[in-house]
């Protein structure tokens, strides 16, 4: 997401938003988190525009989205059968050998690929179908078993990634969803197809969003022909990792509509805070306890709400939101990108689960205090923070020392009380 939002005209977005509340009070509640969430490596996830020497992330990520990393369909085929394979090549080989999961965007159209009766001319036009196919079939084909998931489109309801045309409409885009589910199910059926990401900040994106699920390819429902759900979960620009999770339950709740079943992985594929458009938009100044802070809370609760990848957007951009993961140079970890590595520490090796054995993970008490409860085979982790105001919080009994955010260790006596605020502290326990 680099570029600010077009909204549509003011008596669409008013219709649009009548609709949206006349339906959200008719709408179920989301599906709860699991009680018990495995760790996955996979779910630390980043974008890097360049991820070689020096840019890679030295906190080393799970999965890697390539997005703005000038490997989009058009860059890579600007003139047809003119496939320049070397940046993507170099990339692959990168994250590969550092042990990160690929997912390559498919999009977008390039200029010869457009079909001028179409409506337009352009990367965020819709590519004639005939070469739709062939360039999934070629990137799947050289990159089998190499990039492990590909992503249909970015931003799909978006003007600038996906116009608004009698064309380019939900359907259309579930055309070309399935149209790469199919052609990259045969060449790699290993692979991921990850549905088109989707802006959730506004009630009118999370409408398009209901409406590409509603769709029918051959009678074949949308989301059967995708292995994950693709949400950009960027809050608004005074939002929080907490208000980003009341949009990843309104979108949830947009697509049980639609019939997609809970159990639909879902991947958080963009996140960045105060932003006020989200990619590039204009920003608000965050300070760097907070921006650490959000990151922590960020992967916790996301992990509790069954999200399988967080792509933060993006490592080697400083330029680009409010949370910078790296200095000037674009290789230093600033605090945000040691929290990266802080809170992946925290979590690989165990699972998230509640703090009783009744309780879901991350819960919140009635102070508004958060509890992540982290099992694993040495004893149990429990983080805590309070988003609104500093609060004591009380240790377990086998308790021996904590960690804050900046990473500093100190002994605790079990049993003895904590004061927290919104910065997260993490308490190990031997049970």
């Amino acid at each position: 997401m680099r570029h600010a939002l077009r909204l549509p005209s003011l008596s669409r977005l008013l219709t649009v938003l009548v609709v949206a509340v006349v339906v959200t009070a008719l709408i179920p509640a989301a599906p709860a988190s699991a009680k018990t969430v495995k760790i996955d490596k996979r779910l630390f996830g980043l974008h890097d525009g360049d991820p070689r020497d020096p840019s890679w992330p030295a906190v080393s990520p799970g999965s890697i989205r390539l997005w703005d990393s000038g490997v989009s369909w058009a860059e890579l085929e600007p003139s047809q059968g003119a496939v320049d394979w070397s940046r993507l090549d170099a990339i692959v080989a990168a994250a590969n050998a550092r042990g990160a999961e690929v997912t390559l965007v498919l999009g977008q159209t390039p200029a010869w690929a457009d079909d001028p009766a179409l409506d337009g001319v352009g990367p965020q036009y819709m590519p004639r179908m005939d070469a739709w196919k062939n360039h999934v079939a070629a990137v799947a084909s050289r990159y089998k078993g190499r990039i492990k998931a590909y992503q249909v489109w970015n931003e799909a309801n978006i003007v600038n990634y996906w116009a608004q045309n009698r064309h380019n409409t939900p359907f259309g885009m579930a055309r070309l969803t399935d149209a790469a589910y199919g052609t990259i199910k045969s060449i790699d059926p290993s692979a991921l197809v990850v549905g088109p990401a989707f802006a959730t900040r506004l009630s009118w994106q999370r409408t398009y969003l209901r409406t590409f699920f509603g769709s029918r390819v051959s009678g074949v429902p949308v989301w059967k022909r995708m292995d994950a759900i693709s949400l950009n979960l960027y809050p608004t620009a005074d939002g929080t990792p907490e208000s980003s999770l009341k949009l990843l339950k309104a979108a949830r709740a947009s697509m049980a509509l639609r019939g997609v079943p809970a159990s639909k992985p879902i991947w958080n594929s963009e996140i960045n805070y105060g932003l006020a458009t989200g990619g590039s938009g204009a920003s608000t100044g965050i300070p760097a306890s907070k921006q650490a802070s959000y990151v922590v809370r960020t992967y916790l609760l996301n992990a509790a709400q069954k999200v399988k990848r967080v792509h933060w957007y993006m490592w080697d951009r400083p330029e680009i939101g409010s949370t910078k993961m790296v200095a000037a140079d674009r290789t230093t970890p600033t605090l945000a990108g040691r929290a990266f590595g802080l809170v992946q520490g925290w979590m690989l090796g165990g699972k998230l689960v509640g703090p009783t054995r009744s309780s879901l993970p991350c819960t919140k008490d009635k102070a508004g205090t958060y509890t992540c409860v982290i099992k694993y085979r040495g004893g149990v982790k429990r983080v805590y923070w309070n988003p609104n105001k500093r609060v004591k919080i009380r240790t377990a009994k086998s308790a021996t020392f904590t960690v804050n955010i900046y990473g500093k260790q100190t002994k605790v006596r079990g049993g003895s009380t904590k004061k927290v605020n919104y910065q997260p502290i993490m308490v190990r326990s031997k049970f």
